[in-house]
């Protein structure tokens, strides 16, 4: 079937293909005639060819929607202005690739282009695929509106299967290619098997090794054109270390795909329990070329707090998938003997901080570096909590290690019995950083041996954190004891990105802040002595070796002169 044109229900012509998911080559031959400026465009730097296989759907809209899928509770078409005569019963959600999915795509990745490629080499290779998914199809904005549902796949066909096909599978089938500017949509059409007539002129999705789309093991197998909107990055194969690289490269614009599932509601409601919409609800950022409405988070916060009233949870915001492959950045507080060093140690793998050492009593802070999964993390074990405005000070310029400052304030709490110690550490928290720095704490639990599970421990500890702690943070509660919840861990940190600002700041310290730096043996230690006029930096330290291996940094401070 030839590219045809239509009228969209915004007003715009676009270009289509009925009955077809067209592949680049044959979209090329088929468009020639157009005159798209991106589907001629040559010379393309070298780019990744993954394949994605995917599980969740994803679904926005404006206020104005997100009112209609509450009273509702669930998702409708609301309009029809198109001259396609099914998109007014068609229900529209788009594919939501997890960093899981992109993790693992990239692996098959390694393992089609190196033949002797070793497990251990897989899961130790640099990320790089991740960047190359600037295309909108992986975007944490929106360009339709400020909220975002994104739903597991299977719990979407489930309900749909219910409610619609009277408990059987429902079918797919090949729907349509839509050309835009830049952009270019499959759609895979869902229905009732009631309606295979209605439908009969569309292919049906089939297990094809070349389709840009299939449906296959509960997932969807996208094989996209490209991922980028913009080509500045060039993939490099070095097959002598069974590597792929990125290398920066001249800036150029492409095309780039999505595919869109759209289920066929006939003018009712695919329905939800509110409490599944609430769950699976964030909000989003403006995309580039917005053509919903769209609103700040605080107002977004407001509009869902009153849909949901009963939800005490904040509304998360969308991030990006860079956010999920980037450095953390974590800082231990706690009190003397309360194990932030232990802590630490467990996180980063290895024995980074002396546990009731220096850090305890001599003011000094200790940061530690080291690749965890997929994450860079940067740890800052701080002085132990204190009444004193000296060692509160000591504390804030621990912060200050952290230039961009901190993702997340890692609270340790030894279990047992909440005495007016812990009170006064959360009173301290709060004199010391502000109210705001509930909204970045995770509670880290630490125990001596103890008969009780870690689930066991947790749900007595939350109880007893959920008197003292605002802002629910028993609800963001860790036990360390294995490699899985320091990924749980690392991996909630990631999800939220937030970070903490100075601006939060209750005690605020005018103050001068050094950088020694040198070769090893030039007297960095000895300079930083005399400038504070005490022993505070020892010299020929063994962690300044470069042979340790040990990134450890020193901070000292001390009133000088004023």
């Amino acid at each position: 079937m030839p590219v045809q044109t239509r009228k969209n229900r915004r007003g715009r012509y676009e270009r289509y293909v009925n009955g077809r998911h067209l592949n680049l080559d044959d979209l090329k031959q088929e468009a020639q005639h157009l005159g798209n400026q991106y589907l001629s465009k040559e010379n393309i730097p070298e780019y990744p060819h993954p394949e994605f296989h995917v599980a969740h759907l994803k679904h926005d809209t404006d206020q104005w929607g997100l009112r209609g899928i509450r009273r509702d509770e669930g998702f409708r078409f609301p309009h029809n202005s198109s001259r396609d005569p099914h998109r007014g019963i068609l229900l529209w959600w788009s594919l939501a690739v997890s960093p899981d999915e992109v993790k693992a795509a990239e692996t098959r990745l390694l393992q089609q282009k190196f033949s002797n490629l070793t497990e251990d080499q897989a899961a130790m290779h640099p990320n790089f695929l991740y960047k190359f998914t600037t295309s909108p199809a992986f975007s944490e904005k929106s360009r339709l509106g400020s909220y975002r549902f994104t739903f597991p796949l299977e719990e979407v066909l489930e309900a749909y299967r219910l409610q619609f096909c009277s408990g059987d599978q429902p079918v797919m089938r090949v729907y349509e290619t839509v050309l835009y500017k830049q952009e270019v949509q499959h759609t895979v059409l869902v229905h009732s098997p009631a309606n295979q007539e209605l439908f009969s002129k569309y292919p049906l999705l089939t297990d094809d090794p070349n389709a840009v789309c299939v449906y296959k093991d509960g997932r969807f197998i996208w094989r996209p054109y490209a991922i980028s909107e913009t080509h500045g990055c060039k993939l490099i194969c070095r097959p002598e270390k069974n590597q792929m690289d990125v290398q920066m490269s001249l800036t150029m614009f492409y095309i780039w795909d999505n595919v869109a599932i759209a289920p066929h509601v006939d003018k009712q409601v695919l329905d939800f329990d509110a409490d599944q919409l609430r769950k699976n609800l964030k909000f989003c950022d403006p995309g580039e070329v917005p053509i919903g409405t769209f609103e700040s988070l605080e107002d977004a916060e407001n509009q869902v707090k009153s849909l949901w009233p009963d939800c005490d949870s904040p509304l998360e915001k969308e991030c990006s998938l860079e956010q999920r492959f980037m450095d953390l950045r974590l800082v231990l507080v706690g009190r003397t003997g309360s194990g932030k060093s232990s802590s630490g140690n467990i996180i980063l793998g290895r024995d980074a901080f002396s546990a009731g050492g220096a850090a305890a009593e001599n003011t000094q802070c200790c940061l530690q570096t080291k690749k965890v999964f997929n994450w860079e993390v940067t740890i800052v074990d701080t002085p132990g909590l204190s009444e004193t405005m000296e060692r509160q000070s000591e504390i804030l310029k621990c912060i200050d290690m952290l230039a961009s400052g901190p993702h997340a304030f890692l609270l340790v709490i030894k279990v047992g019995t909440l005495t007016d110690e812990e009170q006064d550490t959360v009173r301290q928290m709060e004199e010391i950083f502000g109210k705001n720095v509930w909204r970045h704490t995770i509670v880290v639990l630490t125990h001596d041996d103890q008969p009780e599970t870690d689930v066991q421990i947790l749900d007595r500890t939350k109880t007893e954190l959920k008197k003292i702690l605002p802002c629910r943070v028993e609800d963001r509660c860790y036990v360390l004891n294995n490699k899985q919840q320091v990924w749980d861990l690392l991996d909630k940190v990631a999800a939220e990105n937030n970070v903490y600002s100075v601006k939060d700041r209750v005690i605020r310290v005018p103050d001068l802040r050094l950088v020694l730096v040198g070769r090893t043996g030039s007297g960095k230690s000895s300079s930083g002595n005399i400038i504070l006029r005490k022993d505070a930096f020892i010299t020929c330290r063994a962690a300044a070796s470069p042979s340790s291996g040990n990134a450890q940094c020193c901070l000292q401070t001390k009133k000088v002169f004023k």
